[in-house]
Order: C-alpha cells, then structure tokens, then sequence
C-alpha cells in the first residue's frame, strides 16, 4: 500500500504506521472465492503459480474464535479508491454488525486470525496449485 494513498484513507487519527503494524500482525483469509481468483488474476501475480488453502470453516471458526476479526472490506487494497477506515474495520465475530435476521450488515471480505495460525494443516481440506483462475492441479497434503 502507498503510504500517501493510505493516508487519504484512514480516519479517526490512525496513521499509516499504526495500520501496517495492525495488518502485519495478522493473517488473512479471503472469505469468497471469486475475491481470491480477483487476486490472482490480478497483474502482478497472473503469471506465477500459488498455492491455496482450501479450508473447513467450520473446524477452523471452532478451533480460532477468539482470534478471529471479521472485515468488511479489503483491507490491504487503496486502489481505485483509497476507502475510509480505522482499526475499527476489524470486528469481533459477536461484535460483526448484523441485520434483525441476523446476516451481516456488511458483506464479509476478510476473516482475519491475529499473529498465526499453527495448526492450519488440521483444517485443511485440499491444496490447489494455480496460474490466475486455472486450477493446475493438486498437491498432496496430509
């Protein structure tokens, strides 16, 4: 993220600093799989090969509740708008705003684990390897 960008973005006092510190200590996970396929169909990593995570969400929600944030948006993304935002893009999943019917408020894009996640092999399901959406084939795991 340009700093500068950034910066035009973030309210509520938080400056560059404290957002890269708040996003370096966190892990990611794309909750859609049409927003991970956006990333590697993206420019800078169409032409190279990925290895992706498929998970059991509902083994890995069990296992890491408490360190699980929940976010509305791409929190790593400033382009094409810089997005107004604070710390406060990070939800709780008992705190995420939700409807009367209890659905989000806000669509989810981000599920987000503080630190590390050192038992992510027990949630996995399967491994793709990937050119931008083709799916090349499969690695063995477990």
């Amino acid at each position: 993220m340009e700093t500068s960008r950034l910066a035009t973005g973030l309210i509520n006092g938080v400056t560059p600093k404290q957002w890269y510190e708040t996003i370096n200590n966190k892990v990611f996970f794309w909750v859609q799989e049409e927003r991970l396929l956006g990333l590697l169909n993206a420019r800078p990593y169409r032409a190279l090969e990925h290895d992706v995570l498929v998970i059991d969400t509902a083994s890995f929600v069990a296992a890491h509740e408490r360190e699980i944030w929940l976010c509305h948006m791409n929190s790593g993304n400033t382009f094409p708008v810089p997005h107004k935002r604070d710390l406060s893009a990070f939800q709780r999943i008992e705190q995420y705003p939700t409807k009367a019917n209890g659905s989000p408020a806000k669509e989810v894009v981000e599920l987000v684990v503080d630190y590390q996640v050192r038992d992510i092999a027990q949630h996995v399901i399967e491994i793709r390897r990937m050119k931008g959406r083709e799916v090349l084939g499969f690695v063995p795991h477990r």
